[in-house]
């Protein structure tokens, strides 16, 4: 146990005493030497319970788009608390914030509100079966779509039919298609008759920062149509995050439906299913319920509305700077690695990322397989000693709040961190 984290090894060891794992979510348990505790949040910055401060590029898994605790929004959260916490029934905020997503979102005639990401997903795709009349579901190897069952096969760094996790039932997927992405003819080849949907992350993060192929995301759109097939965009990370208005406007291409949580509510649990009115009309006549005791809870309805309020306010000035500072991050990342003969590759998008320990350049899920992550496991950790947070599985994300002095700071901290594993490195496999 190194004095640096004392308290996070006490911590995380009381709380295997109770807490399976030791964890509030299993992703949260590679980090090195042990998963962090974190005391405080407040723009770009993290505090450790040991009082150390850390420049964050993990941001919550990604809602923290305009840093953490930013004002505009814990105002709105304050102001709703001395109103009430919840009340079971509707209130303005619910539609104020959907004329807010409606107005920003290109594909969003209508929408509904639940609490995740996982969720949305799923309701996303019963609205679908009952508004085709059909069963079938098409997802794309290497992308995540939650952790519930039926689509929870083909996820990054497994098979095409492999569960992501123990416990599933085999069955819960076998009306879920399996395609390879970035592959046109591979699609047409899915789509009979019985196909309800296509859902896709339109730009693939959760698996490495992989961008769709030029002209692809068109050719699915015409696919879909012609096959008659609700189209489904996956924005839970690029909503709000790639554009204003998600990858849909980035790429200009407008999906039937489309979800979106994470920077929508800024921390505070809430996701949404929005798209064309004659789709989600199966949920205004009731042939579809939507049910969920925490929908529309006011105070993540109040986190949302700040959230996209602020969006929509800054947005020639936030989307710009994303980019800026996200290609900062990902050259200080490579300059460092280079420099030191690691073998780190770095995709970039705007304002996010995705380092991979690896010789070569890392494309898609095949070659993302083929990496060492207990090798970038290791470079996060040395990034931590130096003060820099990130997601020990190579997801990178920079937020609003992030400065030019914080990207200096993470150049620094970078040559550090690659110093001393070059070291660590040469110590545990000493030449002959």
């Amino acid at each position: 146990m190194t004095d640096r984290y004392r308290e996070s090894h006490r911590q995380h060891a009381r709380a295997r005493q109770s807490l399976a794992g030791g964890l509030g979510s299993s992703y949260r348990g590679g980090q090195l030497p042990v998963p962090i505790s974190f005391a405080k949040g407040h723009g770009s910055h993290l505090t450790d319970i040991d009082g150390n401060d850390y420049i964050d590029y993990g941001l919550a898994f990604g809602p923290m788009l305009l840093g953490h605790s930013p004002s505009v929004v814990i105002d709105a959260v304050r102001h709703q608390l001395d109103n009430g916490i919840g009340y079971g029934a509707p209130h303005r905020l619910e539609a104020e914030l959907a004329e807010a997503v409606c107005r920003v979102v290109p594909c969003a005639e209508r929408c509904i509100f639940s609490s995740t990401g996982s969720e949305a997903v799923h309701v996303a795709i019963r609205i679908a079966r009952a508004a085709t009349g059909r069963n079938r579901i098409v997802k794309f190897l290497g992308h995540f779509h939650g952790w519930l069952d039926p689509l929870h096969i083909g996820t990054p760094g497994h098979d095409e039919r492999e569960p992501g996790t123990g416990g599933q039932d085999p069955g819960a997927s076998a009306a879920v298609t399996v395609c390879p992405w970035n592959d046109a003819e591979a699609l047409r080849a899915c789509l009979g008759p019985d196909v309800a949907a296509v859902i896709m992350e339109p730009f693939a993060q959760n698996g490495g920062c992989f961008p769709p192929a030029p002209g692809y995301l068109e050719q699915v759109r015409e696919l879909t149509r012609q096959a008659g097939a609700l189209l489904i965009f996956d924005e839970v990370i690029t909503g709000f995050r790639m554009a204003l208005g998600g990858a849909q406007e980035h790429f200009g291409v407008t999906p039937d439906l489309a979800i979106f949580a994470k920077a929508l509510g800024s921390g505070f649990p809430i996701s949404a299913v929005c798209g064309r009115a004659d789709v989600l009309e199966v949920v205004a006549a009731g042939r579809v319920a939507h049910a969920g005791t925490l929908n529309t809870n006011p105070v993540s309805t109040a986190a949302a509305l700040a959230t996209v309020t602020e969006l929509e306010r800054r947005a020639d000035e936030i989307y710009p700077r994303l980019a800026a500072r996200g290609g900062e991050l990902a050259r200080v990342l490579r300059t460092a690695a280079s420099e030191h003969n690691l073998p780190l590759q770095v995709n970039q998008n705007g304002g996010m990322a995705y380092a991979f320990w690896s010789e070569t350049p890392v494309g898609d899920a095949a070659a993302a397989r083929r990496t060492d992550v207990g090798g970038y496991r290791r470079f996060a950790a040395a990034l931590l000693d130096e003060g820099v947070h990130v997601i020990s599985r190579g997801l990178l994300y920079v937020s609003a709040a992030h400065t030019e002095a914080d990207l200096a700071r993470t150049g620094d901290a970078a040559q550090a961190a690659a110093r001393a594993l070059t070291r660590a490195e040469a110590v545990s496999s000493p030449s002959r």
